[in-house]
Order: structure tokens, then C-alpha cells, then sequence
């Protein structure tokens, strides 16, 4: 066939909406035209993906390839669709069997060689793809992301080749589910911040054990060095732990930011301070 379709993910902020991927072979002069808002790093996949199909061993088809990223208005960023463009490519020109891909999304980026790695933003995309009741090929980077999510077949590959064996029932790819992921101890870390490790300050203390065991507000306020951040920090000591799916909440948040996430912890609650003179925008992720 000459006309593909492969589903991907898109990544904006903790939301990950679906991204339709529409691969186009036509005769004419061969050329590539990708469409649908890409930015610069995305109309970039098409020299890794050509030199990835070329380094793996497959067919550039010497047509003319058009590449629809739908819907159109919602800006794409990354790498992430790498790995659906270069498999569309492949079932458009009839080197993959394209029947079961209505049943996957795809998620990854391409180094020329034809491996496959991580990108970020990885746990959203599963919570999406779970609802949408189809399973997700990530890389092995992203495999212990992938873990955490319970309840979904999410399967992780090396490299191009490895798919598109899969897809052609040559192969099998593991699945995320079987990567061990460290249990969380219970109770207080050894090495957490507590109490304990603070002399007098009894007002404060107090406080703080309100404010943890209503959930209320707390606001600390005095000149700098009275220990205001050093109270604030052992907060989370005194919070409850984390349900699933506030631990799933606050992993995929950790997520955006890639290698940022401690599977050792993944369950203790977060803390931030940020700066005083930290801006709105710079408290909830912007800059430009």
C-alpha cells in the first residue's frame, strides 16, 4: 500500500494528546515533505530517520513521501516521532506488515545507526495510550518509566529492527511490566530530612504537624536564616504516604524532565524551593 497510519503522543506539559501520523507514497520527484506544525527538531527526523532505514538494512523508497502529523494546529517537538514516521515509511512501502499497528502507539527517537533512544515525557503518553485502550512501543531507556503505570502492556525495544520484527511476527519484544523496579521502604528514610534534626523552633514544629495532619495551608515568615526552609523541608516527613496514583501524578511530572526520575524513591513526596524572586512563569515550567 502506499498509504500508512501510525498513532504517537505528543507532549504538552502532564498531557499527552493523541498524534496521527499519515506516511504518503506517491510517484514523482523523490523528496520528503513533512506537514502539521512541526518544529525545527522534528523536520529533523527526516535525515535521522533516512540514515537510520539505510543503517538498519531497509529500503528508502525513491518516491516521493509525504508526512501528515495530525491534527495539524498542535505544535510537535522532540524526537518522539522518529519511530512512527520511520515505521510508516516502511509499512507504506510494503517492507512491514501495517495490520496491527491500529492496535499500538509508538514513541521514540532515532540515532543514525538505526537504535532506538528514550525521549522524555514518558509516563503521560502511557496514562494516555492506557485509556485509549492501545498498547505503547517505547525504547529500553524509558522501560522503568514504563513499569510504574500498572494495568498496561507497554513493550520496549532496542533498536528499529527489533519492531519491525515484531510487527512482523518475527520476534517478540519484552514487555516494561517484567523490569524490576525497586519497592519503597516504608516509614522515614534513614537519609530523609525530619523533626529530629531540628533544635528548638517548638511554634514552628507545632505548625507544621497541624498543617500536615488537617492538610492546611502553612505560610513561614522572617528574615533569612531562621530556618524557614529547613522547617519547610521536613514536611514531608510528617504527610502520609502517597497512593498509586499520586505516586503515577507526580511521576509523570518528573517525567518531562529526562534521567530526573529516582526509582528508589519514586514514591516519597517531592519538595521544591524555589527562589523568592522566582517569577510565575518559572514556577510552573515556562521561560520564553
Amino acid at each position: 500500500m502506499s498509504l500508512a497510519i501510525v498513532y504517537s503522543r505528543a507532549s504538552m506539559g502532564v498531557q499527552a494528546p493523541l498524534v496521527t501520523i499519515e506516511v504518503h507514497l506517491s510517484n514523482g520527484k523523490p523528496g520528503f515533505t513533512l506537514v502539521g506544525l512541526p518544529e525545527k527538531t522534528v523536520k529533523e527526523a527526516q535525515d535521522r530517520v533516512r540514515s537510520a532505514l539505510l543503517n538498519a538494512n531497509f529500503k528508502y523508497p525513491p518516491k516521493r513521501i509525504t508526512v501528515n502529523l495530525a491534527p495539524a494546529d498542535l505544535p510537535k517537538e522532540g524526537g518522539r516521532f522518529d519511530l512512527p514516521i520511520a515505521i510508516g515509511i516502511l509499512a507504506a512501502s510494503d517492507q512491514l506488515d501495517g495490520k496491527a499497528l491500529a492496535g499500538f502507539e509508538l514513541l521514540g527517537e532515532l540515532a543514525l545507526t538505526g537504535n532506538l533512544r528514550g525521549v522524555h515525557g514518558v509516563i503521560p503518553a502511557i496514562l494516555a495510550a492506557k485509556a485509549a485502550k492501545r498498547n505503547l512501543i517505547i525504547a529500553k531507556q524509558n522501560a522503568n518509566e514504563a513499569a510504574l503505570v500498572a494495568d498496561q502492556d507497554s513493550y520496549f525495544a532496542e533498536s528499529l529492527l527489533e519492531v519491525v520484527q515484531f510487527f512482523n511476527r518475527q520476534a517478540t519484544l519484552p514487555l516494561a511490566a517484567s523490569t524490576a523496579v525497586p519497592d519503597m521502604p516504608t516509614g522515614i528514610l534513614p537519609n530523609q530530612p525530619n523533626l529530629t534534626d531540628i533544635i528548638g523552633q517548638q511554634h514552628a514544629k507545632r505548625a507544621l504537624t497541624i498543617a500536615a495532619a488537617g492538610q492546611h495551608n502553612l505560610l513561614f515568615l522572617g528574615p533569612p536564616g531562621t530556618g524557614k526552609t529547613m522547617l519547610a523541608s521536613r514536611l514531608t516527613a510528617l504527610l502520609p504516604e502517597m497512593t498509586e496514583q499520586e505516586a503515577i501524578e507526580t511521576a509523570a511530572v518528573t517525567s518531562l524532565v529526562q534521567n530526573e526520575l529516582n526509582f528508589h524513591n519514586w514514591k516519597q513526596r517531592p519538595f521544591r524551593a524555589p527562589h523568592h524572586s522566582a517569577s510565575i512563569a518559572a514556577l510552573v515550567g515556562g521561560g520564553c
